[in-house]
């Protein structure tokens, strides 16, 4: 990379297919959750955490969200907190979570590719979010985490979703966050991260090639 709007690719590669993450990778959702994890504290008899705290455990899922919330000698109370979380969240899905900078223009450029999601976050609650964000008409499959029995950093959801739509690894790309997102897209030719919610820019050397993420190329 070099100056702003320049990008340096090393190694081109022919792409058929980006999956996205979406929590972190495509919008900012980690107030609207971390609203719903407080709720849900105070409701089962606990203090509020901060919410750089809670933001810090988003990215596995609910039931990690929750394990790591709740104090560990709690956790007997985990299925009736996720109900109340599930609750709370789904009645605070859209009002503080927003698509980053430039999402838009990225899908609307890479519109003529297979577009995918794989996220841990529930399915229902996914496609509600795309839906009120109008973006859901640029991916042909979702994968929630309740979609297949195991979440990323899995690979089966990649494995699944690259048989659904007859790519091979090679010619897919995984763009995300967060180490989850980088372990689970070992499994393609190509995983980088998004400079979302942990604030900067890297990628596994190994698995990675090239991603000009803002647009520059289509290959």
């Amino acid at each position: 990379k070099g100056g702003k709007g320049d990008f340096h690719v090393k190694n081109r590669i022919s792409v058929d297919l980006i999956i996205f993450d979406l929590d972190g990778t495509l919008v900012e959702s980690s107030k609207d959750i971390a609203w719903s994890v407080n709720k849900t504290l105070m409701d089962i008899g606990f203090d509020e955490l901060p919410y750089e705290v809670i933001k810090s455990y988003i990215g596995w899922g609910v039931k990690m969200l929750l394990e790591q919330a709740i104090p560990t000698e709690r956790h007997n109370i985990l299925d009736d907190a996720r109900e109340i979380f599930l609750k709370y969240y789904e009645g605070h899905l859209l009002i503080d979570t927003y698509l980053y900078p430039g999402v838009k223009d990225v899908l609307e450029y890479f519109k003529e590719k297979k577009l995918a999601i794989i996220t841990n976050k529930p399915i229902g609650l996914t496609q509600k979010v795309l839906d009120g964000l109008s973006i859901s008409k640029y991916f042909q499959q979702v994968i929630g985490g309740d979609t297949i029995p195991n979440k990323k950093p899995s690979p089966d959801a990649i494995d699944f979703l690259l048989k659904e739509l007859s790519i091979k690894p090679e010619k897919t790309i995984f763009v995300g966050d967060s180490k989850i997102d980088i372990e689970a897209g070992k499994n393609c030719y190509c995983c980088n991260r998004s400079p979302g919610r942990e604030g900067k820019a890297e990628h596994d050397e190994k698995a990675c090639k090239a991603w000009p993420y803002q647009g520059r190329s289509r290959h």
